[in-house]
């Protein structure tokens, strides 16, 4: 007799769970299709703006040093609450910041419980799906984090050619308060995250047969990932295309990531092995980005689609195939190995929210493209390097 209103109250926990994974995104990404704005604002160049998604990813790089320890400490409940209330209130610090210094002391402020958030949800869906079907309960996490990255960038830009980026950057921030008062009533629990591991211990999960050369092809495709969405802004308004809706717009092709998780499964059956399909998403990527050296927003558009999907195939791909790996050895743990990957790929994504940037103010959009396909191509020969060692991939079952 019970059972309707306990679902009822799981329905609403998890919608409030899933909203505030939507917030975190979308408050990371939102300045992106703004930052010819608030570079003019401001006085700042390319590579300084691209600072206000780096804190969020420097954040997500360090995070696997200290989130579990946080959560095992405070809780799950506690944590998720508090970082909620703390994320709506920094709103105030949005309005009110009259610099660029200031305004990215807010955004560093705001990056420090990206990680906390994100594991905190991670852990309280497990925790209350354990015993009905988590699988669809997870997927809604990476759906959650999809639409809040595409919420941010091209909601953001839509709404910004009408409100500003002040107030668009403020939207996201304000609901965090809305999922705050959604997961109140969450059962409170330890995360049983990991705490902080031997150094040593990572060394030797990294010298295990193949995990090196794939973390740096995943770091490799983050680089170009993060550089494209960070220039894409500058890009456009060099092209002659600087309104805020227009470089919103061009985000859409981040939307392919849900057809991607769809495909993977036809295309490992067609191509029948991992290690096929592994080079088929790199080698796509590689050939994905030959569009984004043309001078022309139309086929920059187009050209974002394909990147998005290459990105999202290898990205999908590369953690069972690196978890798979690495668990070869007995020394090494599950949460480790996660940790580890997060903050390979998340490096990645920092250093190319940055120093693409320098690049494309001191030698233009050429040299910059250049960089980014030298990347990729480095990405590429490390999957080679890895799928021709004795059929090391699928004999691990990743």
């Amino acid at each position: 007799m019970h059972t309707y209103p306990r679902q009822k109250s799981v329905i609403r926990l998890y919608f409030g769970l899933l909203l505030t994974e939507l917030s975190v995104f979308a408050m990371e990404y939102v300045p992106q299709p703004l930052y010819n704005g608030i570079s003019a604002e401001f006085g700042v160049g390319r590579s300084i703006t691209g600072l206000l998604v780096s804190v969020c990813l420097f954040s997500l790089t360090v995070s696997p040093l200290f989130v579990g320890v946080v959560l095992d400490r405070v809780g799950v409940r506690r944590a998720l609450i508090w970082a909620a209330c703390l994320l709506g209130a920094s709103s105030a610090g949005v309005l009110a910041a009259r610099s660029f210094s200031q305004f990215l002391a807010v955004r560093a402020f705001q990056a420090a419980f990206i990680p906390v958030v994100l594991t905190a949800v991670m852990t309280a869906i497990s925790m209350l799906f354990r015993h009905m079907d988590l699988k669809r309960a997870l997927a809604g996490y990476i759906t959650a984090s999809l639409a809040g990255s595409l919420l941010g960038r091209v909601g953001g830009g839509l709404i910004g050619q009408y409100l500003g980026w002040r107030l668009t950057v403020v939207l996201p921030c304000l609901l965090f308060l809305a999922g705050a008062c959604l997961i109140r009533k969450l059962p409170d629990s330890s995360s049983h995250a990991h705490g902080i591991h031997d150094p040593r211990l990572y060394a030797r999960v990294l010298r295990q047969p193949g995990v090196g050369a794939l973390l740096f092809a995943e770091a490799c495709g983050m680089f170009v990932f993060g550089a494209l969405g960070n220039l894409l802004p500058f890009r456009m308004a060099e092209l002659g295309h600087a309104g805020e809706g227009v470089i919103g717009f061009m985000y859409a092709g981040y939307s392919i990531g849900l057809a991607a998780s769809v495909l993977l499964r036809p295309l490992r059956s067609l191509l029948g092995k991992t290690s096929r399909l592994l080079l088929f998403g790199m080698g796509f990527y590689l050939l994905a980005i030959v569009p984004m050296a043309f001078p022309s927003a139309g086929i920059m558009f187009a050209g974002m689609w394909l990147v998005a999907f290459g990105q999202f195939v290898v990205h999908t791909l590369c953690p069972g195939i690196i978890t798979a790996l690495a668990m070869r050895s007995k020394e090494c743990e599950r949460s480790m190995v996660s940790g580890l990957f997060l903050s390979c790929t998340y490096f990645g994504g920092l250093l190319g929210s940055f120093l693409p940037g320098i690049v494309y103010g001191r030698m233009g959009w050429t040299a910059c493209y250049a960089c980014l396909q030298l990347a990729l191509a480095a990405g590429f020969a490390a999957v080679v390097y890895v799928c021709a060692g004795k059929n090391l991939i699928d004999s691990a079952g990743g």
